[in-house]
Order: C-alpha cells, then structure tokens, then sequence
C-alpha cells in the first residue's frame, strides 16, 4: 500500500483508502476521481457517497477533503 502525500494521492494515481484521511488545503485546483463503491468523501459539510464512479472532479484550491473507504485519486489540474 502507498501512503498518501499531504496535497494528492502517491503520484497522483488510484490508492485505496481504507480508514479516514484527510487531504490538506492546496494553492491550487485539483481534480479528485473515485471509483463506485461504499466508501465516503466530505468536503466541508458535503457528504458525498461514492456508490458510482467519477472522473476528474474538480476541487477548488483553498479546499481540504476527507475521504475514508474508497479507491480515491486526487492530483492537480493542468495550467496551460
């Protein structure tokens, strides 16, 4: 198993995320994906089930995410 960075999941790919982690706040958008499953991601007081899959979410910088139990990736938008 991989640990996790502070700002994105290792190398911005798919890990497993059994217990709760929380993902610091970033200067800088990123985009989260998931895939379905029974798992939970809370953003602020949102509480977002992940029972389907999702795809390049975008997470506003400034924002911190918690997520527990779900096949999570969280990397950085590209700039152009």
């Amino acid at each position: 198993m991989r640990r996790t960075q502070a700002e994105q999941t290792s190398d911005g790919d798919y890990e497993i995320i059994k217990e709760e982690h929380t993902f610091d706040a970033a200067g800088y958008d990123r985009y989260m994906s998931w895939k379905a499953g029974n798992g939970q991601i809370i953003l602020g007081i949102r509480t977002i089930k992940t029972d389907t899959d999702e795809v390049n979410v975008i997470l506003r910088k400034g924002w911190n995410v918690v997520v527990m139990n779900t096949e999570f990736r969280l990397r950085q938008t590209i700039s152009l």
